[in-house]
């Protein structure tokens, strides 16, 4: 999915995700201006974000068949596949001392968040396959795809995934389980309901073609008394539920979204009042989200949504008071105190917000919301905003490489240079 930039000033709250999905969700962009929306997390990422990027590696679940039935050599096309710009990037982490050499492994730089790079070894790696190794191939077209969408290059992914998508719909339905990974599977649905026309219908369809498909599967492991298949195959068919509900949100459908959740009864029913919480938030729902979040038990998660109830009624004194004790019960939950900070702005305390800001950003991971808001906050307490954000980018490109919160490298526009 693409990245949004959105209007100068204005302020990114991230909401708290819940979900378990690949790294294809971590890449999501959950953020939206505070002062107009609430916006549900997609999947998600992812992405989480992810539900973390740090979940992408080569031990993706690939079907061992040792007598592949496909020449997969029209996936070694090099005309097929396109560069990776770099004019997205700011300088200090291309020239960054800590990058590794060129010829580090594939594993070493998903290890390391470097999702740019991951992206070009695993094409390379996908050129020196044998045309008949599927599992290998279609593990790494999954990882150089997985991580086109991580650096916001869905554009990208979109466009190299078309000719896998031929391949499918001209292969037999009941062979292609054997042959593609149902990781691949999800993220080609993903990426070709993001480019389709249609505003996400078709996207919804093909979840439903794999749903009936998951019912087959575990109707046939029930026959068959084969535990361990039939838990697999439950567990997607539930992740497949979800991702309906992400997908309608996406289409702006909030109400249908949350009948939809509704008709699920085999996900966990705390997971279900969290997202049903934030659907009727976002859809002016008050009343109904009061009930949705009475269902949850006490936990962070359900002080998150009583402090996002209270930013939605105006009540920002309120919120803050509830930010400040997630923070206090998960000192490592850094959305907490990055919505907290959020929360001070909207009160005038803008010098605390920018305190708590830089004090994150110097003691976690760099995420998108947090990069966002200090950068606006800059934005708005100084004339040297630019030379603020740019001292920002130079301190981020310094910190110890991860993969989480979407990797290491960051995009320009997160800083709103």
């Amino acid at each position: 999915m693409d990245s949004t930039r959105s209007p100068t000033g204005s302020v990114r709250r991230h909401l708290p995700r819940r979900s378990t999905r690949g790294p294809l969700d971590a890449a999501d962009d959950p953020l939206s201006p505070l002062a107009t929306s609430i916006t549900v997390p997609s999947a998600a990422a992812s992405t989480h974000s992810g539900e973390s990027a740090s979940r992408l590696s080569l031990d993706t679940t690939i079907p061992d068949d040792p007598h592949p039935r496909f020449d997969l050599a029209f996936l070694q096309n090099p005309p097929n596949y396109l560069p990776i710009p770099t004019d997205d990037l700011p300088e200090p982490f291309l020239k960054s001392p800590n990058q590794p050499p060129d010829n580090a492994p594939l594993e070493d730089l998903l290890r390391r968040g470097l999702f740019r790079r991951a992206a070009q070894k695993a094409l390379f790696d996908l050129l020196q396959c044998a045309p008949t190794d599927a599992p290998r191939l279609f593990q790494l077209l999954y990882t150089r795809l997985a991580c086109l969408v991580l650096i916001f290059r869905s554009d990208i992914a979109t466009h190299e995934s078309i000719i896998i998508v031929d391949f499918l719909t001209k292969t037999p339905p009941d062979e292609l389980v054997s042959v593609i990974p149902w990781e691949l599977r999800l993220l080609l649905v993903r990426l070709h309901s993001i480019a389709a026309a249609d505003g996400g219908r078709k996207g919804i369809m093909s979840l439903y073609a794999l749903a009936a498909e998951a019912r087959q599967h575990i109707k046939a492991a029930q026959a068959s008394n084969r535990d361990e298949e039939l838990k697999v195959w439950s567990v997607r068919l539930q992740d497949l539920g979800l991702r309906v509900a992400d997908m309608l949100v996406e289409m702006g459908e909030l109400e249908t979204a949350t009948r939809h959740l509704d008709t699920l009864t085999d996900v966990d029913t705390h997971e279900l009042a969290y997202r049903r919480a934030l659907l009727q938030l976002g859809s002016g729902d008050v009343a109904g989200a009061r009930t949705s979040i009475d269902q949850l038990p006490d936990s962070i998660a359900k002080g998150s949504l009583e402090a996002i109830f209270d930013t939605a009624c105006g009540d920002y004194t309120k919120a803050i008071e509830q930010w400040q004790d997630c923070g206090e019960k998960s000192p490592t939950y850094a959305l907490s105190t990055s919505n907290l900070a959020v929360g001070l702005l909207y009160t005038g305390r803008i010098a605390e917000a920018k305190h708590i800001l830089e004090s994150l950003a110097a003691r976690v991971p760099a995420f998108p919301g947090m990069l966002f808001n200090l950068s606006t906050v800059y934005e708005l307490c100084t004339e040297q905003a630019v030379a603020r954000k740019t001292a920002l980018v130079q301190s981020i490109a310094t910190k110890d490489m991860t993969p989480d919160a979407g990797g290491w490298e960051r995009p320009t526009f997160e800083f709103k240079l």
